[in-house]
């Protein structure tokens, strides 16, 4: 009887949000173990619902006004002016006023704090209000990503001033400027949210989100085909399938996120440029691309693509890689295997059991090795049974539609290895000072055609020591139902992060 009963109350859960035109429920793929910017800065899709940064990006990623109705910048790129919204409410009522925008840039670089968010307001000198909607930022060496980083949230002094923002119950419990406000959170299971009715553009359309967590994109689907979601980004291999649903429409997205081969350092085999550069050679990226993505994908040859372009590729030439084994030292043994000072080129690929993409990614690169004379095992495991710092080599993924610094410096800079910098994201712990000295200079000039010229220097540098097999970017593919209007295309981040960025104006036909 509680079975039926149980069943009863999941079937009534399910019919009341297919029915009512005011709930829309979302499938995402995971979410965050603390509802606050400055320790997620793009993943979680909650937190442009809760919270508004004094800029946004368009459907362009073009930077917008948002808290801040407009700005100034001094000739040295050192000083900003902004002046601020008067017309914008926390969700608690209080007033938003330039006080809490001193206070969340001042939070974003404290050291003692060391949130993930420092690495972008590290170089922020001096924060000054000069009236409670204009404030004047300083900067000790321009920044020229700086109007993008400031489209990260603002938090409410009024509620964080003197606590610890870390481990504070606002984590769980947040209080932002943004189109919704937050009602409860299932961790693991739900966040449900309610249409902020004083917002400062305007009441958001649909009046109750529910941001449901489904990580397995071929279950979003089957829950999108019953109704059960009403929106939820699916596996490209589900796109036909959900094109032949009578209740569903696809949008495809582009994105800035990109899947590679990281090679750890710490391994002495692939510390050896003479290596990384021939299993470069040994790889088909157009086939793998081809083959694995379709049409939901393009060839990746460096980590900045959308930004700029280089003519240093690595074509598939495995016989160019043998070359250079062959040079280096490297012989094949009776099994076939390059050998060298009576060792193998051996080493193990790992990728997370929970992305079927990076798993079939995996084999094939281990295939593919295997057949030149690599002995490349693959392992797919859940992400808590290995470190990826610490494995001979992971199936990567990074990628930020904006600035190209935000998913460089941190990710490539030899003072980000994460083996001495927590917030640094050089898992691979790789060197290089031309690569340094490049990335250091193009975020400290304001002149653009100086930037893409370091830019290129980093590109030839990360070409000429390669880090990585970069082999695909990815295409987005949102499932929705089809009484949904208003959803805009952006190009998008990592595991599809931003493709909720204009929510608010997202509503179901009457």
């Amino acid at each position: 009887m509680k079975h039926i009963f149980k069943l009863f109350l999941l079937i009534s859960f399910v019919l009341n949000f297919a029915l009512a035109k005011d709930v829309l429920v979302v499938g995402i793929e995971n979410e965050s173990s603390r509802l606050n910017p400055l320790y997620d800065e793009d993943h979680d899709p909650a937190l442009s619902l809760l919270f508004s940064g004094l800029t946004k990006h368009d459907e362009n990623t073009k930077v917008t006004p948002d808290l801040a109705k407009s700005w100034e910048v001094s000739k040295d790129g050192l000083t900003y002016t902004f002046d601020l919204r008067d017309d914008a409410y926390w969700h608690d009522g209080v007033k938003f006023t330039a006080q809490d925008v001193k206070f969340t840039i001042e939070s974003a670089k404290d050291k003692k704090l060391n949130a993930p968010a420092i690495a972008n307001y590290e170089m922020v000198k001096d924060v000054e209000i000069l009236g409670d909607y204009k404030i004047k930022v300083t900067l000790d060496t321009p920044f020229p990503p700086f109007l993008d980083a400031l489209s990260f949230g603002v938090l409410p002094k009024h509620l964080l001033e003197g606590k610890d923002i870390a481990t504070y119950q606002f984590n769980d419990n947040p209080i932002g400027t943004g189109p919704y406000k937050f009602v409860n959170w299932k961790k693991g299971e739900s966040i449900e949210f309610v249409a902020n009715e004083k917002f400062y553009k305007s009441t958001p359309k649909i009046k109750k989100v529910f941001l449901k967590v489904v990580p397995d994109a071929n279950v979003r689907l089957m829950q999108l085909k019953s109704g059960e979601l009403d929106a939820g980004l699916i596996d490209f291999s589900g796109v036909q399938m959900a094109k032949n649903s009578k209740n569903l429409n696809i949008l495809k997205f582009k994105s800035a996120d990109y899947r590679a081969l990281m090679f750890n350092y710490n391994n002495e085999i692939l510390k050896d440029r003479d290596v990384r550069v021939a299993l470069n050679y040994f790889i088909d990226k157009n086939d793998m691309v081809k083959t694995l993505l379709h049409t939901h994908g393009s060839v990746a040859n460096n980590p900045i693509q959308n930004y700029i372009q280089s003519d240093k590729v690595y074509e598939f030439n495995p016989k160019k890689g043998d070359e250079i084994l062959t040079k280096a030292g490297w012989k094949k043994n009776k099994k076939g295997i390059y050998e060298k000072d009576g060792k193998t080129l051996s080493f193990e690929i790992y990728s997370f059991n929970s992305d079927p993409l990076r798993v079939a990614m995996s084999k094939v690169i281990s295939s593919e090795l295997n057949k030149y004379g690599v002995d490349a095992k693959a392992f797919a495991k859940p992400k808590t049974a290995f470190k990826i710092s610490k494995v001979d080599s992971f199936l990567i993924g990074w990628g930020s539609p904006f600035d190209p610094d935000f998913h460089t410096y941190r990710i490539f800079g030899g003072f980000a290895d994460s083996d001495i910098n927590e917030n640094g994201w050089n898992y691979s712990h790789y060197k290089d000072a031309k690569v340094d000295e490049a990335l250091k200079k193009a975020r400290s000039t304001g002149d653009l055609e100086e930037r893409k010229a370091y830019y290129k220097e980093f590109l030839d540098a990360l070409y000429e020591n390669p880090p990585y097999i970069f082999i695909a970017y990815l295409d987005y593919n949102l499932a929705y139902n089809k009484n949904l209007t208003g959803i805009k295309t952006q190009i998008l981040g990592h595991h599809g992060a931003g493709f909720l960025w204009n929510l608010e104006e997202w509503n179901f036909k009457n």
